[in-house]
């Protein structure tokens, strides 16, 4: 569980970070409504779930040996 939690945290901390990068690449402008707003909701979405996992992955405890 604790491997899938840090796999998946990851991805979506990865996608979340392209988006916040595309937003700021210019690689459109920023007044350009649906870019924005697409951009932002998916990059909010992503480092969320992220920060999900994170803290998911802190609260369980290492396995006994």
């Amino acid at each position: 569980m604790r491997s899938y939690l840090i796999v998946t945290g990851a991805l979506f901390g990865l996608i979340g970070l392209a988006h916040l990068v595309r937003l700021f690449s210019g690689e459109r402008p920023l007044s350009d409504p649906w870019f924005l707003g697409t951009n932002l909701v998916v990059s909010l979405i992503g480092l969320g779930f992220a920060a999900w996992a994170l803290r998911l992955v802190v609260s369980l405890r290492a396995p006994s040996a």
